[in-house]
């Protein structure tokens, strides 16, 4: 098999992020499992994080991502252009805001999410790690990959390319929307890990929340390109926590 090196060299550009963060979920993992007791292997923990974070869900998908971005008229270059990148900032702190409806709307009703906004919960690392993970890697997950594989196969079942004509605007926006769902379903395993059992609330405040920002920031990709989606996304979780510490906490 051939390989695709403008596709392996976009995926190496973000390899170092996917260590980084996996690195950081193996240690914290490791953490959790101590304090309740559990006995793991760190080096094997390390392992395991390492495959699945930097590995497939990095540079794997980075790499097919690429590609499935080229062949649906997804992929851009990727620089940055002063009203593209000002737009983008705007809609992370719109984002934002979308975000601190949370404290506003649902924590008032779910005790386990009121107690969960204090500064003692908050960390520089735990920050970085949010626009690193969310910002980058789920933009690469979510919207280079799974949004991109949507649209293709669309475009395969209904053969619009072979027939020489474009590609639907339909089709994107169905596959946003599913990749929308998707990434606010993703989101329960750690809600529930976060809060306990899951409640109707805590689901509806996963899927409203996530669903919402989710489908903003697919939509940054269609329009925009991968790398505003990114900032966007990565903004959006510096903005929230800059906007509680400053004007809540």
């Amino acid at each position: 098999m051939k390989i695709d090196k403008k596709a392996l060299h976009f995926a190496l550009l973000f390899f170092p992020i996917g260590l980084l963060c996996a690195w950081y979920l193996a240690y914290t993992n490791s953490t959790v499992a101590a304090n309740l007791g559990v006995e793991v292997s760190l080096p094997l923990l390390l392992l395991a994080t390492f495959i699945q974070v930097a590995l497939v869900y990095t540079l794997l998908l980075a790499y097919l991502g690429h590609q499935l971005a080229r062949k649906v008229g997804l992929l851009r270059p990727l620089t940055f252009e002063k009203t593209l990148a000002g737009k983008a900032i705007l809609l992370g702190l719109l984002s934002a805001l979308v975000m601190l409806s949370d404290y506003f709307v649902f924590a008032p009703h779910i005790p386990q999410v009121q107690a969960s906004y204090s500064p003692e919960s908050f960390s520089f690392v735990a920050l970085l790690f949010s626009m690193l993970y969310g910002g980058i890697l789920e933009e690469i997950m979510l919207r280079l990959f799974f949004l991109s594989l949507l649209v293709f196969i669309l475009d395969l079942l209904f053969g619009r390319t072979r027939q020489g004509l474009e590609i639907p605007k339909a089709y994107y926006h169905i596959a946003n929307l599913v990749a929308a769902i998707l990434f606010a379903l993703g989101h329960l395993p750690a809600t529930q890990a976060a809060f306990g059992a899951l409640s109707g609330m805590l689901v509806l405040r996963s899927l409203v929340l996530n669903g919402v920002l989710g489908y903003l920031f697919g939509w940054v990709y269609l329009k925009m390109g991968i790398q505003y989606a990114m900032t966007t996304h990565a903004l959006t979780h510096l903005f929230f926590q800059g906007i509680l510490f400053i004007f809540i906490f």
